[in-house]
């Protein structure tokens, strides 16, 4: 490794442990290089010409959920999830990104084509190699143990996703747009579509961002930072010629994406730096959204009857821990379901999903994933609300493997099934 950028930031990290207090990892590996001291100290012997072995530097930073713990408790505000993103990259550039990462992040993902394409193959593999399951939360596949996949429950692929199930004529514009995201889009779009029909309740003109590429976090935590930056100046680009007032995001990765991590792809010399800043400034999340459009005023009181605590509320690590978006949510949750909602144990505790964390190391996310999904059944939740992809798709396997029973659900379908007791 060679980067001053890189050597600059790392230099900020006093070494002092704080880090091993709250990380994710740490309860399962008891190691000093799952933390995120161990991998800056590893990181800065690659940059000092200590140690030349970039497979295992690669492998070591790879080990991390990025889920901002330790970056949140840092009492020398070390932007360690920069650093890991960065020092995943610069060993990519070393030893390059599998060719199946380059196809997906370089041409699937830019392109909502390329993506509907991508997940109808995905859709005839289910049907001829996973086993239909049955489930409270809906009909999921589980993929057989010798394919590698640990038996993982997933969703069943559906055969439209929101934006191509929309009408020609339908949200084609308006003051305020919705930008769906990938799984939102293709993997659960009736998440979508709460999203869309709750906004609408507004009387703002809600328009669908139909010709989004991914917002480039996958690629991005993955170390390909080029496939990355091809998908912000495709988003840029198009929603710089759309000129919403407000972009409005059901998934807190895709938030996030806009509202941090598009500077570190963008910096102040790029052409598209200002345009950047203009976009970055227009993104709100779907909660907040809900609460300053004054759709919660338009709730009706919740049912008579209702079962006092069964409803919880898991804070994605991206959006109520890096983005401080969580009371947002909770002031929702509770114009929506009265008192059904009540404060999960462990609500703030990553999930274990990590993206490409879970098929790195599904056991290890698994464990944890399974122990919120314990501790939410052990404080009497039936159901779980969240607001991010990747929290929902973990969960709902869990669930699936620990308490088939509890319902994993996005804030914007209990937002809905309120609206239609009007």
């Amino acid at each position: 490794m060679r980067d001053d950028e890189l050597r600059a930031l790392t230099g900020a990290c006093a070494k002092c442990g704080t880090c091993r207090t709250v990380c994710t990892l740490y309860p399962e590996r008891k190691a000093e290089i799952s933390v995120a001291r161990g991998k800056i100290a590893l990181i800065d012997a690659s940059l000092e010409g200590k140690d030349t072995n970039l497979d295992a530097v690669q492998e070591a930073l790879a080990d991390c959920l990025l889920c901002g713990r330790c970056e949140r408790a840092c009492p020398n505000q070390v932007l360690v999830e920069e650093i890991i993103m960065k020092g995943r990259a610069d060993a990519a550039r070393g030893i390059g990104i599998p060719a199946w990462k380059q196809v997906v992040f370089g041409r699937v993902m830019p392109s909502p084509k390329g993506r509907e394409a991508a997940v109808s193959a995905a859709a005839a593999a289910q049907r001829l190699f996973a086993r239909e399951i049955p489930s409270a939360s809906g009909l999921h596949y589980r993929f057989p143990e010798k394919f590698g996949l640990s038996g993982r429950t997933v969703p069943k692929l559906p055969k439209k996703g929101f934006i191509a199930s929309l009408k020609p004529k339908e949200a084609v514009s308006g003051d305020v747009l919705l930008f769906v995201g990938c799984v939102f889009d293709h993997v659960f779009p009736q998440v979508g579509r709460a999203s869309y029909e709750t906004m609408k309740i507004s009387g703002s003109d809600i328009a669908v961002f139909r010709d989004a590429a991914c917002c480039g976090l996958p690629a991005m935590v993955s170390g390909d930072r080029d496939a990355s930056l091809r998908c912000a100046e495709e988003n840029i680009r198009r929603l710089r010629a759309a000129e919403p007032e407000k972009i409005v995001f059901p998934c807190g990765s895709c938030l996030l994406m806009f509202k941090r991590n598009l500077f570190s792809l963008i910096p102040e010399k790029h052409e598209l730096r200002s345009d950047a800043v203009e976009v970055s400034n227009r993104c709100v999340d779907y909660a907040g959204f809900i609460l300053g459009s004054g759709v919660v005023s338009r709730l009706p009181d919740p049912p008579e009857g209702e079962k006092v605590g069964e409803i919880g509320y898991h804070d994605p690590c991206h959006l109520t821990g890096t983005l401080g978006k969580g009371q947002e949510a909770r002031e929702v949750l509770r114009e929506a379901v009265g008192s059904s909602f009540a404060e999960m144990k462990g609500a703030d505790l990553c999930c274990g999903y990590g993206g490409t964390f879970n098929i790195r190391d599904y056991p290890t996310s698994a464990r944890i994933g399974r122990n919120k999904i314990s501790a939410a059944a052990e404080g009497g939740a039936k159901v779980v609300a969240t607001a991010c992809s990747g929290c929902i798709l973990q969960l709902r396997d869990m669930a699936a493997r620990t308490d088939p029973g509890m319902e994993i659900v996005h804030l914007a379908e209990l937002v809905a099934k309120a609206l239609s007791r009007r």
